[in-house]
């Protein structure tokens, strides 16, 4: 398949995008939600909490994307892979969008406080956070156990550079492993998440850059 110049740039700002509206939307609304005792005050910071929070909406939108317009790259190899790549992230979004419901539930939790939190409000609090933490971390493991075959199947195709979809299999596998560790409370999830972040930054930035080869495929699975 010989996609189009636009279709491939697209495809290179999907993978940008994500992580300016996670990263700024995480920021947002952490910077209002720090710990239980500062509920009180998120009333009168509604404004970027609510902004971050569609930010966040937006990045499960944007992955979403990714997996529709790589359906019809992958398919040309491989129709299980394709579908298993967009199922992949339509779960991812699915999950994230649970966690966005579990902040905005904090921000009615919120705005509930009266002067002062009581015990009750400071442990729904808690399981607010920990709901949302839980969504995030299941969102990177089936991320990052799915895109493996994506990789191999990039790596087949030729369509890349050998050594990026190489690369990206091994991240997204350490991405996977690190957000099970930190399910069971070891905080080595940001340590092994770095390669699988250097290369969707890396890929968005190629396909902007240069695109896809073009390769007539040998072989269809």
């Amino acid at each position: 398949m010989n996609t189009t110049r636009l279709h491939t740039r697209t495809l290179g700002i999907l993978f940008l995008l994500p992580f300016f509206a996670y990263g700024i939307g995480t920021a947002l609304v952490t910077s209002v939600l720090k710990d239980p005792e500062h509920l009180a005050a998120v009333a009168g910071q509604r404004t970027p909490f609510v902004g971050g929070a569609l930010l966040l909406l937006l990045n499960s939108l944007t992955v979403v994307g990714i997996g529709v317009l790589f359906f019809p790259i992958l398919r040309e190899r491989s129709l299980g892979i394709a579908v298993a790549y967009v199922c992949t992230r339509v779960m991812e979004a699915l999950l994230l969008l649970v966690g966005v419901v579990f902040l905005l539930s904090l921000l009615q939790l919120g705005e509930s406080v009266q002067a002062r939190t009581t015990p009750e409000q400071a442990l729904l609090f808690n399981l607010l956070s920990k709901g949302n933490f839980w969504a995030y971390q299941l969102a990177m493991i089936i991320l990052g156990a799915g895109s493996v075959a994506f990789c191999l199947s990039l790596y087949r195709s030729r369509l890349l550079p050998s050594f990026l979809p190489l690369v990206g299999a091994v991240g997204y596998g350490l991405l996977a492993l690190g957000s099970v560790l930190e399910l069971f409370g070891l905080p080595w999830g940001i340590l092994l998440s770095g390669p699988g972040g250097l290369f969707e930054l890396f890929l968005g930035g190629w396909l902007i850059a240069k695109g896809f080869r073009t390769v007539t495929p040998s072989v269809t699975a």
